[in-house]
């Protein structure tokens, strides 16, 4: 019997998630985004923490089903999670989060380096969104709010992408 009610809830969760997507598919937020803007956690939460914290907070689910608020979360071992279509809304910078896609890199860069996985993981995506929107703007969460995100030994790094 429990297994019942587990298969039902579970089928119900995926309909959610199916009528959710087939909405925010229809109608995408960004027709072309003009910034990149990269962040770092603050801490050591991976994709799944802040994925959970985002949504508890905000509520506002991706065409993806996730409630981050990064397009991009980058671990510390360099796996890159898509959290957002590049064309929805993100939540990451108030202002810009209709016209930027945001990258977010595990750790606190006030106090570590990000690790060279992170770093070529994150130059390959940068590169790879810079050639299919013509960006021209990357740079930190710090130069669009009043912020130190994403840590000096990070903003110093992207100066360079």
């Amino acid at each position: 019997m429990l297994e019942k009610i587990k298969l039902q809830l579970l089928i119900l969760q995926l309909q959610l998630r199916v009528k959710l997507l087939q909405e925010k598919l229809t109608v995408p937020n960004l027709s072309s985004p003009s910034f990149l803007i990269i962040h770092h956690g603050g801490g050591n939460w991976g994709f799944e923490q802040v994925n959970k914290h985002h949504t508890d907070k905000w509520g506002f689910i991706s065409s993806l089903g996730f409630g981050i608020g990064y397009q991009y979360f980058i671990s510390n071992s360099g796996r890159v999670y898509q959290g957002r279509a590049d064309n929805e809304e993100g939540a990451h910078t108030i202002g810009y989060n209709k016209q930027s896609i945001g990258i977010c890199l595990q750790g606190n860069f006030e106090e570590e380096q990000p690790t060279p996985a992170q770093m070529d993981a994150l130059k390959k995506l940068v590169k790879e969104k810079k050639e299919r929107y013509n960006i021209n703007i990357v740079n930190g969460h710090q130069n669009f709010s009043n912020t130190s995100c994403p840590g000096q030994n990070l903003y110093k790094l992207i100066v360079n992408l």
